[in-house]
């Protein structure tokens, strides 16, 4: 099921952050992530309406920018709170291939 104010909302995030993100690369984009989830928990009043905001807003922002195919680590952190599946399941496909070469 699907929240429409969640996606609404999910989706003005992307239009005010993709313009900033865009020309980062990855562990700048996550490094920037990480301090608007802070920033979004703090801001939630309601912390289930932020459970439902943010991954839609990962998933969104990882379409917009083409990132379905995980070239490196900052990436597969950040498909990983996507709400799209297939997102959450490239990131964990990529980290196990990442770790059993490094566990060799």
């Amino acid at each position: 099921m699907t929240s429409v104010p969640a996606d609404n909302l999910a989706s003005e995030l992307v239009d005010r952050c993709y313009g900033l993100l865009a020309p980062m690369g990855w562990p700048a984009r996550l490094s920037a992530l990480m301090e608007l989830h802070d920033q979004l928990r703090d801001e939630f009043v309601d912390f289930q309406e932020f459970c439902d905001v943010f991954p839609r807003f990962i998933e969104q922002l990882v379409d917009r920018l083409d990132g379905a195919e995980v070239t490196c680590f900052e990436q597969a952190q950040v498909m990983a709170n996507s709400a799209n599946k297939l997102h959450r399941d490239a990131a964990g496909a990529w980290l196990a291939r990442h770790y059993a070469r490094e566990a060799r």
